[in-house]
């Protein structure tokens, strides 16, 4: 007779799951990642996965989805406190970009387009629709309104950070690190001087 699992426990094993998932993606990269991989970290019976998930890519994109959330929220929070705008904007790019459980080094733009693909098609829908909005939305939760900075120029500077940021060389990690540091500081100095610009009148 199968063993019969509360509520409560199934919210345990997904919590663990997404722990692990984060830790096998940061370790083997998304499209490496496997079902026995997830079973055996969480030490369930691959079968059992799919009383979870209907699938690898479903689990996949909940646990990018949910990470990307857990980094929306303290966006927010950073937001929301007191202190320097500047300040805050640099401590939101280490959030999102440099914490280390981020997925945001982990998971490639290639990496999203080809789960994508494989994701049901409503879910693939919302995503494309959300995936829009998803940077403004940040900028938002930090103050900064539509008006008040170039887009075009904002995204191409988070791309070099996300670059950076993501791909090792043979420049070595001080090099890196100290070059990651130079661009959250440009970026930050871009955003403050942006919306500073913006609120002068004539």
């Amino acid at each position: 007779m199968p063993k019969i699992i509360s509520d409560q426990e199934k919210e345990h094993i997904k919590n663990a799951m997404y722990i692990k998932g984060i830790e096998l993606i940061r370790k083997k990269g998304m499209k490496r990642v496997t079902v026995d991989d997830i079973a055996a970290a969480v030490q369930i019976a691959k079968g059992s996965f799919y009383s979870y998930y209907p699938s690898k890519e479903v689990f996949l994109y909940h646990i990018i989805k949910r990470n990307e959330q857990d980094l929306f929220d303290r966006t927010l929070e950073i937001g929301a406190s007191s202190g320097h705008f500047k300040d805050k904007i640099k401590h939101a790019l280490h959030e999102i970009y440099l914490a280390p459980d981020s997925l945001a080094l982990h998971v490639q733009p290639s990496d999203l387009e080809y789960l994508q693909r494989k994701l049901p098609d409503p879910i693939n829908r919302m995503e494309q629709d959300k995936s829009k909005t998803n940077f403004q939305r940040t900028l938002n939760y930090l103050g900064i309104e539509d008006n008040q900075c170039d887009y075009s120029v904002l995204a191409n500077l988070m791309d070099g950070l996300h670059f950076i940021a993501s791909n090792q060389n043979q420049y070595g990690e001080q090099g890196r690190e100290q070059a990651l540091s130079i661009l959250v500081e440009a970026i930050a100095e871009y955003l403050s001087e942006s919306k500073q610009n913006s609120t002068i009148k004539f």
